[in-house]
C-alpha cells in the first residue's frame, strides 16, 4: 500500500489527545479540502504490510494511528489493520467510505467535511454514527453551525469534537476561544479539541 510517512509522536487532537502513538500516514485522498494541513500526503511510496509492521515494532509503544490522506482508499487497509491485532489501532477518516468489515478491529475518528456532502456521503456518515467519534474542523461560525446541523440531521448526539482550523499558535488560540464561547452559548453536549501538536512543533512534519 502507498505510505507517505511513519513516525512516533504524541496525539495532539481529538479523543486520544496526549497519547503516544505510531502514526502511519497513507498517501492520496478522495477529497480536496482547501484547508488541508497534510496536502503533502498526496505523494508516497509502496510498502508491503510486513515492512509497515516492522517500522512500528522497534519500541514498546502499542498505539497505532492510521491517518492520511484518506486511509480507506487503500485497497490493503483491512489486511493492515488485522495484521496489527496485537496493538490498539485508531483510524482517522473523512467518513466518505464505510468499512463494515473493520468494525471491531479498530477505533474510528470520522472528520466529516460538510462542503462535500451529497446523498452518498450522507449515507456513509449515517452508517458511521454508532461506530465512530466525529471530529469537525472549525474555522468560522458558519463551519460551527454546519457541523451542528449535520449532527442533528444524522441524529449524532455524543462523541462529537470541535477542533480549530489553523497551523499557527495565534489563530488556534483565537478560534478555540470562539468555539468555547459558541459551545457555552448553545449549551451543547460536545467536546472542544485542541491541536496540541501546533503548540509543540508548529507545522513540522514527522514529530
Amino acid at each position: 500500500m502507498k505510505i507517505n510517512e511513519i513516525f512516533l509522536s504524541i496525539q495532539g487532537e481529538g479523543p486520544q489527545v496526549g497519547m503516544p502513538a505510531w502514526f502511519i500516514r497513507t498517501s492520496g485522498c478522495n477529497l480536496c479540502c482547501k484547508f488541508c494541513d497534510s496536502k503533502y500526503a498526496k505523494d508516497g511510496e509502496e510498502m508491503s504490510i510486513e515492512s509497515i509492521i516492522d517500522a512500528v515494532s522497534n519500541n514498546n509503544c502499542k498505539n497505532i494511528i492510521i491517518t492520511g490522506g484518506e486511509p480507506f482508499i487503500q485497497k490493503d487497509i483491512l489486511t493492515l489493520v488485522k495484521a496489527l491485532d496485537n496493538r490498539k489501532v485508531y483510524v482517522e477518516t473523512n467518513g466518505t467510505i464505510f468499512k463494515p468489515n473493520l468494525i471491531g478491529f479498530a477505533t474510528f475518528i470520522v472528520s466529516p467535511k460538510p462542503q462535500f456532502l451529497n446523498a452518498k456521503y450522507m449515507e456513509a456518515l449515517q452508517q458511521w454514527v454508532p461506530h465512530a467519534t466525529f471530529k469537525f474542523v472549525i474555522g468560522s461560525r458558519k463551519d460551527f453551525d454546519e457541523a451542528i446541523a449535520l449532527c442533528k440531521k444524522l441524529y449524532k448526539k455524543n462523541n462529537i469534537y470541535f477542533m480549530p482550523l489553523g497551523v499557527k499558535d495565534d489563530e488556534i488560540k483565537s478560534r478555540m476561544i470562539s468555539i468555547g464561547e459558541w459551545i457555552k452559548a448553545e449549551e451543547l453536549d460536545v467536546w472542544m479539541s485542541p491541536r496540541m501538536q501546533i503548540y509543540l512543533w508548529g507545522d513540522k512534519r514527522g514529530v
